[in-house]
């Protein structure tokens, strides 16, 4: 008996050479779609800042939208559902026009005003144009998987420059129980091959400005504090999905046509960035996020956020969930800081991660993210926020229609 046999190396090297080749394909797809949702993003808010006029014509944009899905766009209305839904349960190719729809719808929604993140778009962008990658080389059923998996953590490892938080998240949204240990070393070269991409194009990630001040000894006084604002964030994470499903459930079932959904959403929309009286809660809202790290800011920030993206991305606008929850975390950790004896940086820090755990039902990605954010010394902090988070969110989460569709059957 050999202790090294040559066949079995011969196929670990064999197997281990096409999947570099595939993962560095992947990631470069994935750090260059990513990137240009990204640049297209960062243009769309600048754009609207200096024209706040724009507002006015997202009842119109939303029409338009509403239309343009409404004969072309299903089942890419699904968005990150639909990747996850191909792991899963294959049925067909993602369409090649989910591509151009998703960037366009969520570009427009960008620049007139929605509120929606830009990691859905970059992810959904992403794994189609590697679906695509997957029918022009035959790629088989099982590895067809393997790719859309690491396109979904590649994807999000280059609109954060977040590689490790990047790939645990890509196996674990679509584990739902049972990690693929096969997709593991594909989806890690991915990640960190897209992450770099976007350092060729010179782009600034806004953690870079995240600094937590201090870390507190853990006494019981902190961990007690801890474990309050654990419970909070995740109760606020359960609004924040419920509150999308809410209104979506509510314009469908008063809304019977469409395109008319979007179009009730933008003129919603309007009419609150009015009352409001400026834009802080449309768009990404980057300067709140970064400012809940240095100074106090107005306790109901949160709330405005939570209700502007839930009257977005619940009347069919198109855009991510994750980067309005970080500024929900951000703000609400912000405003816990005013009233708990912690920094209110520490307590920004954690809202950002934690309410992501919540959201997401994906306590250790939280917990990668956190410590790639803000360094080894917040762990033990995030542990303790980011499972309560999970816990108190209940089974409330942004893929929690799909787990129960799995669990069902």
């Amino acid at each position: 008996m050999k202790i090294f046999p040559s066949s079995e190396y011969r196929e670990i090297i064999q197997y281990t050479g096409y999947w570099i080749v595939v993962s560095i394909l992947i990631g470069v797809i994935s750090g260059v779609s990513s990137s240009l949702i990204f640049a297209c993003f960062d243009l769309a808010n600048k754009v609207r800042g200096v024209y706040p006029w724009l507002i006015y014509f997202l009842p119109f944009i939303g029409l338009m939208l509403g239309y343009l899905f409404y004969y072309y766009g299903t089942p890419i209305e699904k968005g990150t559902h639909l990747l996850i839904d191909e792991i899963h349960q294959p049925k067909a190719f993602i369409p090649k026009r989910m591509s151009p729809l998703i960037f366009v719808s969520a570009i427009l929604t960008q620049i007139f005003g929605g509120s929606a993140g830009r990691e859905a778009p970059a992810v959904q962008l992403s794994g189609a144009l590697t679906d695509h990658l997957t029918q022009v080389f035959k790629v088989p059923h099982d590895n067809r998987k393997i790719f859309l998996i690491a396109s979904i953590g590649s994807g999000f490892a280059a609109i954060f420059g977040l590689p490790l938080a990047g790939a645990i998240y890509g196996l674990e949204i679509t584990s739902l129980g049972k990690l693929r240990y096969s997709a593991v070393f594909p989806c890690f070269v991915s990640a960190v091959i897209a992450s770099q991409v976007p350092e060729f194009f010179h782009i600034v990630h806004p953690h870079q400005y995240y600094v937590v001040a201090s870390f507190p000894k853990l006494t019981s006084e902190v961990i007690i504090s801890l474990i309050v604002a654990g419970v909070v964030f995740g109760i606020i994470a359960r609004i924040f999905i419920a509150s999308i499903h809410f209104v979506s459930q509510r314009l469908n079932r008063h809304i019977t046509f469409m395109p008319f959904r979007p179009m009730v959403g933008g003129i919603l929309i309007m009419l609150m960035t009015l009352m409001v009286g400026q834009q802080t809660f449309n768009g990404l809202g980057v300067h709140s996020m970064i400012a809940s790290f240095y100074h106090e800011l107005p306790v109901t920030d949160f709330i405005g956020k939570l209700i502007f993206t839930a009257t977005t991305l619940g009347s069919g606008f198109k855009g991510g969930e994750i980067t309005p929850l970080f500024f929900v975390g951000t703000t609400l950790g912000n405003a816990l800081g005013q009233f708990l004896p912690l920094p209110i940086s520490l307590l920004a820090g954690l809202g950002l991660v934690s309410l992501f755990a919540g959201a997401s039902k994906a306590p250790l990605t939280s917990i990668i993210l956190a410590i790639e954010l803000f360094g080894v010394a917040i762990a033990e902090y995030a542990v303790i926020t980011c499972l309560l988070a999970y816990l108190f969110s209940g089974n409330c989460g942004l893929y929690r229609h799909l787990n129960l569709k799995l669990h069902d059957d």
